[in-house]
């Protein structure tokens, strides 16, 4: 029997720590393009979290945010990780006066990012 892998458990798998059931703020911190320091201040844990207690759960819900709207994003990317990341990173939507998805998730808007993506995929205009 196969198993169909949603575009969440596929990227959540490739930002997986190895061998526990954690996502790995180093993974995803190098995948971003962030040092693990800046990768802390946005999750709002402190510098050390990220190497001394990864499986931190303020830490672990930030980068499940990121890794939603990701999944979404590279879904509207048409699989395109690397382009998906990039719009993250660096695209200012207008909509949300110019803050990038970036920093909507740390603000905490991780669902108005994903219903933006999705409302664009569904041929919305911007």
């Amino acid at each position: 029997m196969s198993v169909v892998v949603a575009p969440l458990a596929s990227l959540a798998e490739a930002f997986r720590e190895p061998d526990h059931a954690y996502l790995s703020p180093r993974r995803v911190g190098a995948a971003l393009g962030l040092q693990i320091q800046s990768l802390a201040e946005r999750a709002r844990v402190s510098r050390n979290t990220p190497a001394a207690r990864p499986q931190n759960e303020s830490l672990q819900q930030y980068l499940r945010e990121v890794l939603r709207v990701l999944a979404a994003a590279e879904d509207a990317a048409a699989g395109d990780r690397t382009r998906a990341i990039f719009w993250f990173m660096n695209e200012p939507l207008q909509e949300f006066d110019y803050l990038t998805p970036d920093a909507l998730v740390r603000a905490g808007k991780s669902q108005v990012v994903v219903d933006y993506i999705e409302s664009m995929a569904g041929g919305a205009t911007g």
